[in-house]
């Protein structure tokens, strides 16, 4: 403070000139630099908890969508049939204790390599009847696996032997029950096949990943369900998941930046995902030692905090995550650097603006300072050369209209009085001697009076005035020059003050309302300048946070709505889904039952077809016994007319032996015998005959029965080509049907996987317009600080046209939004609108 005295008024001014402006500037500064830095960090922690709110969601819809298929599958009737039908075979082959190495054999060891065996349908005859049914089953399996992107699909009997697996390594065809002798039933895998099969039916339960063995040592996960047959369980239904789907469904989160990723770790502090910046396995190798992580997980509510992260500094915040027996903590991170990069952005360009407004005020000052302290310079050095008696010093100024002008004007009538004071006789020169005296006198008052007033505003205070009363006229005018130059100069510079005191207090309303000439004019239209500018931003800021605020608002509310009914869409495309599934293995099994109706019918047909055959002969085999009776029946009236004419000519041999009297009694008796067998033979060919006629009637009955008979078979026949004619086509209509279901089923699932991901970003979009709406209310809070001027009534508007509704209405108020605080030039920026 001892140097401020010691300093001319050339230098005091820009000082303080420069001075105000530092302090104002670094006021300004240091609270938008805090309230930015506050900003920036609530922002940080709304887009983490924003990702891993997102995170969360696509986890557990990835857990809901395992769990659906798991049940779906493990309700299946054929998957209970393949668990019997698989065991009897294994049973069969492991009569003589060879069913694991027959099986190994066939479809491990000396099968194809491991990346082929899933593609592969059947091992051929080394598996005996086991590979019937898995030529039968294996191909849903694996369409399941390259669907839904699972490593791998079991099956286990009650007794723990792992009947199935579609990618056959080396745990295949082995027991998992308790003392069996095999390591990996003590393992994770054992473990939940005997908690899955104490299960109800749909139950469901979960191993968290562990370094399985058969997979090459990879981190592998499992869910398990139990297979019921009745209700009784029949096995367990088991798929193997890896840690890409889990990572793909974290990484796949926005809004963490160029350095900012989600992460899955577990309980013991061991990530379950693979990070999307290393290329070294993550998984069950890298440990996130932090205590958000434990805070996450205890007591189940975010925590966020630092945390060192494979050689990086983030900022973290972590999620409690529990599903399925799994307790995990989603951690979103993101270095510290680009999350602080807006604000070290923002300080190097309030710092780089701030220097050169500095570096202006600077100048301005000294061009302001040297407008007053040069012509006091001048004023002095002229004053003081005619205090050493020298008359010939030039008075510069007194061209001036202001008070240094008057000043000059002044000191230049000293000069004039002193040469005239040269040129008087000896008497004048006494008499001027002693006014000289007198006005030295006076001068040398009026010096003090000026100098207390000078010292006083070189030290800042401009209330002191020249407040001595001198008998010269001139003195008092230089006096009153003197007063009017120091009350200029306090007024301009208390004005100034004042509004700047009021633009530092957030106070917009106040002008400079002086009158003022020069360099102070200038003063006054800048600083007046300043406070229209700053108010006409804060004015235009305010507009711009009311119609931004309700824009969001109308946003949010769209998007809510937009939220809730793609919710909805979600559940009833995953029931769907589900229904689809079903309908898909019904319509399969539909298909298969028709084609083997056809089968059967085709048999029918071909029997039927036999049998007209047979029927074709029998009636033409009658035919032939009907034309053999014919020719019987005539032969036996042929031998009715020989025994009739034998018995009439036994007859005339009696009359002619008769007639020959003792003679002709020996061949009387002979023609009485020859008379008695044409009489028998008579007799029985009658009753032939009428046998012969009755039989023939039956064989026309019968013939005309089995005519018939052919007749109705042949129409039998007819209808039975029909029948499979149609049970052809119903098979082959079923086998379209379940193919097209299967194409919606699979369209089905994307919509599902699209709709589970339009959700979460719908839910993303909710929070980040949660935020635009929570950062326009901080900046109205911001832009309330500011006192302006009541702004003149609006002439009246038309009247709003009613906004429209749906998406049409969202789009239309986005639109309007955008229109409201972009700049016309982000033409790159109103394209993107344009297009949303």
């Amino acid at each position: 403070m001892r140097l401020l005295p010691n300093l001319s008024i050339a230098h005091k001014l820009p000082l303080a000139l420069i001075g105000s402006a530092l302090v104002v500037g670094a006021g300004i500064g240091l609270a938008a630099y805090s309230v930015g830095l506050q900003t920036v960090d609530q922002q940080r922690a709304e887009r983490m908890d924003a990702s891993i709110r997102s995170s969360i969601d696509h986890l557990q819809a990835y857990f809901t969508n395992v769990t659906n298929d798991l049940k779906l599958f493990a309700a299946r009737s054929d998957t209970a049939d393949q668990i019997d039908d698989m065991g009897r075979a294994f049973a069969f082959l492991n009569t003589k204790g060879l069913g694991e190495k027959t099986l190994q054999d066939a479809y491990v060891t000396k099968s194809l390599s491991p990346d082929n065996r899933i593609d592969a349908d059947g091992a051929g005859t080394m598996a005996g009847g086991y590979d019937a049914h898995h030529k039968h089953y294996h191909p849903g399996w694996r369409t399941l696996i390259n669907e839904r992107g699972y490593d791998d699909v079991l099956l286990f009997d009650a007794a723990g032997n792992l009947l199935y697996t579609a990618r056959k390594e080396a745990d295949f065809a082995t027991n998992f029950a308790k003392g069996s002798g095999n390591p990996l039933s003590e393992g994770a895998l054992g473990n939940l096949f005997r908690n899955a099969l104490e299960l109800p039916p749909g139950g469901v339960a979960f191993a968290d990943f562990t370094f399985y063995g058969p997979s090459g040592g990879r981190p592998e996960s499992f869910f398990a369900s139990p297979v019921f047959k009745g209700d009784v369980v029949t096995g367990v239904l088991a798929l193997k998941i890896s840690a890409a789907p889990f990572s793909e469904r974290v990484q796949s989160v926005r809004g963490l930046g160029a350095t900012g990723e989600a992460l899955i770790v577990g309980e013991d502090h061991l990530m379950r995902s693979q990070s999307a910046f290393f290329n070294d396995p993550n998984v069950l190798v890298t440990r996130v030692d932090s205590a958000i992580v434990d805070r996450a997980i205890e007591t189940g509510q975010p925590a966020q905090g630092h945390l060192s992260l494979l050689g990086r500094a983030t900022l973290a915040v972590a999620a409690p995550f529990t599903s399925n027996g799994a307790h995990w903590a989603v951690v979103a991170t993101q270095t510290e650097a680009e999350v602080f990069a807006p604000v070290d952005q923002m300080r190097n360009t309030m710092l780089m603006i701030g220097g050169g407004l500095l570096v202006a005020a600077a100048a301005l000052g000294l061009l302001f300072a040297r407008t007053i302290t040069r012509p006091i310079a001048r004023l002095t050095d002229a004053m003081g050369g005619l205090a050493e008696g020298n008359l010939n010093v030039a008075v510069e100024g007194a061209e001036r209209r202001d008070e240094m002008g008057a000043m000059a004007r002044a000191v230049e009538v000293f000069r004039a009085n002193a040469l005239r004071v040269n040129t008087m006789t000896e008497e004048e020169r006494a008499g001027s001697e002693q006014r000289r005296i007198e006005r030295s006198m006076m001068m040398q008052a009026l010096q003090g009076a000026f100098g207390e007033v000078v010292d006083a505003a070189v030290s800042g205070d401009f209330s002191k005035r020249v407040e001595a009363d001198f008998p010269d006229a001139e003195l008092n005018s230089i006096a009153a020059s003197i007063n009017n130059l120091v009350e200029t100069v306090d007024r301009g510079l208390g004005e100034t003050g004042r509004v700047l005191s009021a633009l530092a207090n957030t106070d917009l309303t106040h002008r400079v309302e002086g009158d003022y000439e020069g360099a102070f004019r200038q003063l006054k239209a800048d600083t007046n300048a300043v406070a229209e500018k700053l108010s006409e931003i804060v004015g235009q800021l305010k507009d711009t946070s009311g119609a931004l605020k309700i824009a969001t608002r109308e946003i949010l509310s769209g998007a809510n709505d937009l939220s809730e009914r793609t919710t909805k869409q979600a559940a009833t495309i995953e029931q769907t889904s589900a229904t689809m599934e079903q309908l898909a293995t019904t319509v399969m099994q539909n298909a298969q039952r028709a084609k083997d109706a056809s089968v059967v019918a085709g048999s029918v047909t071909r029997t039927a077809e036999d049998g007209g055959m047979v029927m074709t002969k029998a009636n033409e085999a009658m035919e032939r016994i009907t034309s053999s009776s014919g020719r019987i029946s005539n032969i036996i009236g042929l031998i009715d007319d020989i025994a009739f004419q034998t018995n009439l000519l036994a007859l005339n041999a009696s009359v002619e032996a008769a007639r020959a009297g003792e003679a002709g009694k020996g061949f009387a008796v002979v023609a009485v015998e020859v008379r008695r067998l044409a009489q028998s033979a008579a007799q029985a060919s009658s009753e032939v005959k009428g046998l012969v006629e009755q039989s023939s009637s039956e064989v026309r009955t019968g013939s005309k029965l089995v005519a018939e008979a052919a007749h109705k078979l042949g129409a039998m026949l007819v209808a039975a080509r029909s029948s499979n004619d149609l049970m052809d086509g119903i098979a082959r209509d079923s086998q379209d049907q379940a193919s097209s279901i299967e194409e919606v089923n699979a369209a089905v699932r994307q919509m599902d996987e699209m709709t589970q991901h339009n959700a979460a970003l719908v839910e993303q979009t909710n929070a980040s317009i949660e935020r635009t709406e929570e950062q326009a209310s901080e900046l109205d809070r911001i832009v309330e600080v500011f006192t302006l001027v009541e702004p003149a009534p609006r002439l009246p508007v038309r009247a709003p046209v009613p906004p429209a509704r749906g998406i049409r209405g969202l789009q239309q108020r986005v639109r309007e939004a955008a229109k409201s605080y972009l700049t016309t030039g982000s033409v790159a920026v109103d394209k993107d609108w344009e297009e949303f």
